[in-house]
């Protein structure tokens, strides 16, 4: 008997977080000084929504705002962002991932000149990751 109250406790508590569970949040800023371009972004998760834009420098960060899908399915959001003449310069990413759900889940991403910078958290300042790839 206490094996099931322990179970139904813990249910509960389970069911009861997930209820209230916040938006988690995928943030991309354009920080591009030297060519003060565009920065073109076009993110889609695994289950077919899409989402674009075409973010100027400087400008407010393009934000997508979401919940993770319940399990056991996976939460998955790609983006591609490209900037300079004909989006020469580019990067395919994995904006965020999650196998279970999660509540409030911050990922910041910044395009720089020198490349694409991360962090997981408000407090902390974001760090270098990847360098832009070029096409032909």
């Amino acid at each position: 008997m206490n094996r099931f109250i322990a179970f139904v406790f813990i249910s509960a508590m389970f069911f009861g977080l997930n209820e209230a569970c916040k938006k988690n949040i995928v943030m991309i800023a354009n920080q591009l000084y030297s060519s003060r371009g565009n920065l073109l972004i076009e993110c889609s998760d695994n289950k077919g929504k899409f989402s674009s834009n075409l973010l100027s420098f400087d400008a407010n960060p393009f934000i997508i705002s979401f919940s993770d899908y319940k399990w056991p399915k996976e939460t998955r959001w790609d983006c591609t962002i490209s900037h300079g003449e004909n989006n020469k310069f580019y990067y395919d990413l994995q904006v965020y991932h999650a196998n279970y759900q999660r509540c409030g889940q911050l990922r910041s991403w910044i395009a720089k000149d020198d490349g694409i910078w991360f962090t997981e958290r408000y407090e902390d300042p974001a760090g270098f990751v990847l360098p832009w790839k070029t096409r032909a």
